[in-house]
């Protein structure tokens, strides 16, 4: 056996590749490889997480396959490494390894090799902390504010050169303080009546400071409880919830752009960089943030519980007129007059004597009894598949237009009715639901040429700015984010 790689460790785990051979003339079979760890100083080893075949016990790796060819190579990933958190650099002692396989006359033949193991520097790796904004027991609701208490910290072995931070407030949310070293980001931009809150609810800052090895700064102070970040709240915040908003920390290298079309803008007045060093702190300190670090990541979240609120949709439809065989097509209209932001999906019932045709509203979906793909169906539900902001936001409103096959005389019992999904709830019902109308006695009205009028300009751009910025915190999420090593300056 060999190994495929010079084992130079960091405290991030590195999967050691292994070469197997069999340079006899007959096959071996019952191998088993067990690599021997115990004698490394400051490295763990464990068996890889994809590796069904090996086991850890104690110090020791061992690993089952069935068998080896004559002349057969294998290649396997059996364990991986990692120093221990600042673990001194340089040399940490020897993987031990013995393979053993059985020949056709039940001989047991063994071989061996040693991996020489190095601790190397790891670099900086900066850790975000975060405490929930509030509790269950202490809700908020429009014109409330909190102070956000996180922290960060180098969890690592080398000083890091500059960092920066980036918190995300839920919709409904807004960061209040002004620094001149902060980009705001406002998902939802314009101007909106008194009370609406529409961002900005997402700032980055910038710090030209070094943190050491075990080194951090709290973004608050646990004495006096003053915050360097505040939020504050809207009359449409959705409710009553629980939500999650964010604190990454990373490099300056590692502020990349955000790919949502947003607006941004620089912030007034004091420095965050000077006020963050007011705040300098240890790791002992970070109890008062009550949650423990999380060395693998350099994002958390923390929860926001909101109160109970109200919105109002509401649905209108225009009548139209066309002839039997003829395909119509019935315009309508849906708002959010809020105060709340919130969700809601909608659902067409045609009239008696017609049938609703796929292809003339993209909001609804038409499907069998079974989940297939229909053309026609009496009755369809609808969704935005998405947050749905009050009008208040500059959006609020969507346009559809279903196409409806005429088969005999229309009845008067065909509906369009909205219902709300999210959490604050709609205590008028009465504009709930709208009729969807269609007369024959003009004549073939050839309504099928309206055209389809989709979602306000406003809507769709609102909506799909936040759903982008969740695509990239997700992808933030999703991939392990290793920070490079910074070169401490002279």
């Amino acid at each position: 056996m060999s190994y495929g790689i010079d084992a130079n460790i960091d405290n991030t785990e590195t999967i050691v590749p292994v070469y197997l051979y069999n340079y006899g003339d007959a096959p071996a079979t019952d191998v088993t490889v067990a690599f021997d760890g115990s004698g490394l100083r400051d490295v763990t080893i464990k068996a890889w997480e994809y590796a069904e075949e090996c086991k850890l016990a104690g110090a020791v790796v061992t690993c089952e396959y069935p068998n080896l060819a004559p002349g057969q190579v294998e290649s396997v990933y059996p364990f991986t490494l990692a120093s221990k958190p600042r673990s001194e650099p340089g040399p940490a002692g020897a993987v031990k390894a013995t393979i053993r396989g059985v020949a056709p006359d039940g001989t047991t033949y063994t071989g061996g090799g040693d991996l020489e193991v190095t601790v190397v520097p790891t670099g900086p790796d900066l850790v975000a902390e975060a405490a929930d904004l509030n509790t269950a027991d202490d809700r908020v609701g429009p014109g409330d504010k909190r102070g956000f208490r996180g922290a960060l910290y180098n969890d690592g072995d080398s000083p890091a050169e500059g960092f920066y931070v980036r918190i995300q407030t839920p919709t409904g949310g807004r960061w209040v303080e002004e620094y001149d070293d902060c980009t705001y980001t406002d998902y939802w931009p314009g101007e909106h009546p008194e009370g609406y809150v529409y961002g900005p609810s997402e700032v980055v800052c910038t710090a030209p400071l070094t943190l050491a090895p075990d080194e951090g700064f709290l973004l608050f102070d646990p004495e006096t409880g003053e915050t360097i970040f505040t939020a504050a709240f809207g009359k449409n915040l959705e409710g009553p919830t629980e939500i999650d908003g964010y604190l990454e920390v990373g490099l300056l290298d590692d502020l990349g752009e955000s790919a949502a079309r947003v607006t941004t803008r620089k912030g007034k007045g004091k420095s965050f960089a000077d006020a963050v060093s007011g705040f300098r702190s240890t790791k002992k300190a970070a109890a008062s943030v009550a949650r423990e670090v999380d060395t693998e990541d350099n994002v958390t979240y923390y929860k926001v519980w909101t109160k109970a609120n109200t919105n109002d949709f509401a649905v209108s439809a225009k009548p139209v007129t066309g002839a039997i065989g003829d395909v119509v097509t019935v315009p309508y209209t849906l708002v959010n007059h809020g105060p709340s932001d919130g969700a809601a999906t909608w659902y067409i019932v045609a009239p008696s004597g017609t049938v609703l045709v796929r292809g003339g509203d993209r909001w609804c979906y038409f499907h069998d009894e079974n989940g297939h793909v229909t053309d026609e169906a009496p009755e369809t539900w609808c969704s935005i598949e998405s947050f749905w902001p009050a009008k208040a936001s500059g959006s609020g409103t969507v346009t559809g237009a279903i196409k409806v096959r005429i088969t005999s005389t229309p009845g008067d019992d065909g509906t369009i009715k909205v219902t709300s999904r999210g959490a604050s709830k709609d205590p008028e019902p009465s504009n709930d639901v709208a009729p969807l109308s269609i007369d024959v006695t003009g004549g073939g009205g050839g309504g099928g040429s309206l055209p389809i009028t989709g979602v306000k300009a406003g809507l769709a751009g609102g909506v799909g700015a936040a759903v982008i910025a969740l695509g990239v915190l997700l992808h933030v999420l999703a991939r392990r984010r290793r920070i490079v090593t910074v070169t401490p300056k002279e």
